[in-house]
């Protein structure tokens, strides 16, 4: 009976969270406190996310390779960066 009732509370809670941060996401983006390409990186997975979806058209095979390949895009981004500051360029 409370299972229910907790998991609508959940997603009510997690609706309102993601509403707000794109809420003020764009506050800051007009008010010229945050550049737009930082602010678009987050949405970086959900691209990623829907082109995978779009490819396999199963959420659960998507979401691991959403996992997959952010992690593959992080791992070669940090053997950039450390690429970059080891040879100074």
């Amino acid at each position: 009976m409370y299972v229910p009732i907790a998991m609508g509370v959940m997603l009510g809670l997690i609706t309102i969270s993601i509403l707000s941060m794109v809420g003020f996401g764009i506050k800051s983006i007009v008010d010229g406190k945050q550049e737009l390409m930082k602010i678009l990186i987050f949405l970086v997975p959900a691209a990623i996310f829907g082109i995978s979806y779009l490819i396999t058209g199963d959420l659960t095979e998507s979401a691991m390779m959403t996992m997959l390949v952010t992690m593959a895009l992080l791992a070669v981004m940090l053997v950039i960066t450390g690429l970059r500051t080891t040879f100074k360029f």
